[in-house]
């Protein structure tokens, strides 16, 4: 899209210029240059100049299986990687810690606050230079754009980092280290991110058109907010903050002093989001905004000439099959068509560099290391080093929508492990071509019977990975199979062994050719989606012991997964309202960046993190039986959790010391 090539571009060309990859953070923007005048002389140099100010959007993901929101239960990556997220998985990330994947400030810290710079550069600039072809107009709309970014930058800061300095405008570049802001009390962060939203929201569109996607509307605006206040209202930063004790030493916050974290709980705070919440989706709706359905799916997939997935146990050719293998296919598409394909769902997305045009990290990431045979012999695939965990197996919903272990119409779990197709024969591991249909023989219960969502997202032994990828061919994954795409002691690095793999982000459309061609479209992964704005309001409502309220929204997003509409009865003891929220919200946002926030805010991260929780399928064994593969087994690495962990340090590894060019910037406790 436009606005992204703008972004790399300009960004480039400014950093390059003005030094801005400084490792102090507050080194945000340098004086001013002769040059700077020539960045607003007219309307397509201003806007170029606005575009540079987005740059830690797609830099600042949360969704690249290297980022430290994949630190949590739903996925493990080979522990050869030894990067942010497993850093913060096993718990021994540290404020030394050096990465070479891209800094040791999780990629938040430097390229937020540098964007940071941007923005109060931009806002200092556009009255004064007066742009010809600028309008009033254009000017109010550049500046609301200037706002949110402010606000989503300070937010990526707050979510990653805890209380943090807020940087209101551009910093004097003879600013003494004494004068700079310490961390501000969690609450006037918000408070200062939210009203920057509100302003922002009164002179953005609700809407953009295609060229200008990924731009700032005041339907995200509003979605944002409700995010925020939603985080805000949670039990980590509403009266349950773990460490009562930590505070600012010199630095005082106004209204708060050196308080950092409230220790008292308001339910004001939920009702606050709540009336945010409600805003969002009305917004959203008056936008155009929906869920994705099954009918704009199969309309891509017309285009797409994408025929139906294979889906176990439902071989026959009947309407509700059909309509089952449809909806699983709209569920790939929901989160891989862009604008262009009619999906409405997505708010606000984001093309990282990670996805690029016939390739790129965030497929090959994701892709078995074997997809096709070229014509030259010679197998080409991926990494398979996204796997994931039993957890997540065991949390996405049976066909009734409910969870394994809580449907009395699935299998007993004595059973899940046994064979689906009882009394068929594995078959034969081939050597030098890739593994055919009868795959599926190995199967196992707890992979059948289960909902759209697992077989869209979920890649397991004896699967269909997809019904073309293979030179127009369907790719069979026998997990169990050293020659093909089974644990081979030759390529440990990109091997997890869960006995799982994920799909979710692949485009469905993914073709490898044996000729050496391949096609797969960049898709717009989603920063804020329909689904999180009924998800969001459901949490609101249960928080406030609103149940009809919980259960409307929820059954929005059950519905458009296929199942019936939860009532008061399904609440029980051992699946409470709260339990249907969470776990509704581990389903559909699965590995979208969420779960590492939510798991924190809810404070559920010291049991759900904990050593001794991660297991997958005994995968890292060559050749291995039937029996011997399909075993629960502990995913062979030291995770661990800490109550430090709640919030991530300031680095300050020599050279780039933080605290040190802040004095009155406190440590996160713990560390």
């Amino acid at each position: 899209m436009k606005l992204t090539f703008n972004i790399t571009r300009m960004a480039q060309i400014l950093i390059a210029s003005c030094c801005l990859a400084s490792c102090d953070y507050l080194d945000v923007i340098p004086p001013a240059q002769p040059s700077f005048d020539d960045t607003m002389k007219d309307q397509e140099t201003t806007l170029s100049f606005l575009y540079s100010c987005y740059y830690a959007v797609p830099r600042s993901i949360p969704f690249h299986y290297h980022a430290f929101e994949q630190s949590t239960d739903e996925i493990a990556v080979p522990a050869a990687y030894s990067n942010w997220q497993q850093q913060v998985a096993w718990g021994v990330i540290s404020p030394t810690y050096s990465n070479g994947w891209g800094g040791d400030d999780m990629n938040v810290w430097l390229p937020n606050y540098n964007s940071l710079g941007y923005v109060h550069h931009f806002l200092s600039l556009i009255d004064d230079l007066q742009p010809v072809g600028v309008t009033d107009a254009d000017k109010a709309e550049y500046k609301a754009e200037c706002y949110f970014l402010e606000a989503y930058y300070q937010f990526r800061i707050l979510e990653t980092f805890g209380p943090c300095p807020i940087i209101p405008e551009k910093v004097d570049p003879n600013i003494s280290n004494e004068e700079i802001p310490g961390r501000s009390h969690f609450d006037y962060c918000v408070d200062y991110i939210v009203n920057k939203l509100d302003q922002a929201a009164l002179s953005l569109p609700a809407t953009r058109e295609a060229n200008y996607l990924g731009r700032a509307t005041s339907t995200i605006c509003k979605a944002l907010k409700a995010r925020v206040l939603l985080y805000a209202a949670s039990p980590l930063w509403n009266g349950s903050f773990p460490h009562p004790e930590w505070k600012n030493k010199t630095y005082e916050t106004p209204g708060y002093g050196y308080e950092l974290v409230s220790t008292t709980y308001d339910r004001n705070k939920w009702e606050r989001a709540l009336t945010a919440c409600l805003e969002a989706l009305t917004a959203a709706k008056e936008a155009g905004y929906q869920l994705f359905d099954i009918e704009t799916a199969n309309a891509k997939a017309l285009r797409d000439n994408l025929g139906l997935p294979f889906i176990p146990g439902r071989e026959e050719d009947t309407e509700e099959n059909r309509l089952f293998k449809e909806r699983v296919r709209m569920f790939q598409y929901l989160v891989t068509a862009h604008e262009g394909d009619n999906n409405k769902e997505l708010i606000w997305g984001q093309r990282s560099s990670i996805d690029e045009n016939n390739g790129g990290e965030g497929t090959d990431c994701r892709l078995p290391n074997k997809v096709v045979k070229r014509s030259n012999g010679i197998f080409v695939g991926g990494w398979a080093s996204v796997a994931p965990t039993l957890y997540s197996v065991q949390h996405f919903y049976t066909e009734n929508g409910k969870l394994p272990s809580k449907d009395i119409e699935f299998y007993p779990e004595s059973d899940w492990y046994t064979r689906f197709y009882e009394g068929a024969e594995s078959p034969a591991l081939p050597t030098d071509v890739l593994d055919g249909e009868d795959v599926k023989n190995d199967i196992i219960k707890l992979n059948t019977k289960r909902e759209a969502r697992f077989y869209a997202w979920i890649v397991f032994d004896g699967s269909q990975y997809s019904p073309k990828i293979n030179s127009g061919n369907p790719l069979w994954i026998n997990l169990k199979n050293t020659n093909t795409n089974g644990f081979n002691t030759g390529n440990t690095r990109n091997c997890v062994g869960t006995g799982y793999l994920s799909k979710k982000f692949v485009d469905p459309n993914a073709y490898f050719g044996t000729d050496g061609s391949r096609t797969h479209t960049a898709v717009r992964r989603p920063l804020i989606r329909m689904a999180e704005l009924y998800l969001n309001l459901a949490e609101c409502y249960a928080a406030l012991d609103n149940t009809s309220g919980a259960l409307s929204n929820l059954n929005e997003i059950r519905r458009r997964a296929g199942f019936d509409d939860l009532t008061e009865s399904d609440i029980t003891s051992s699946m409470t309202l709260t339990d249907w929220v969470r776990n509704e919200r581990f389903v559909e946002l699965y590995e979208e960046g969420h779960r590492y926030h939510d798991l924190r805010r809810w404070m559920t991260a010291p049991e759900m993190l904990r050593a001794g929780m991660r297991y997958g399928l005994n995968g890292l064994t060559v050749n291995p039986s039937f029996e011997s593969f399909n075993k629960p087994t502990p995913i062979n690495q030291p995770f661990k959790w800490d109550d430090r962990l709640y919030m991530l340090p300031v680095w300050s590894r020599s050279g780039m010391e933080e605290l040190y060019s802040n004095p009155q910037l406190v440590q996160a406790p713990g560390y």
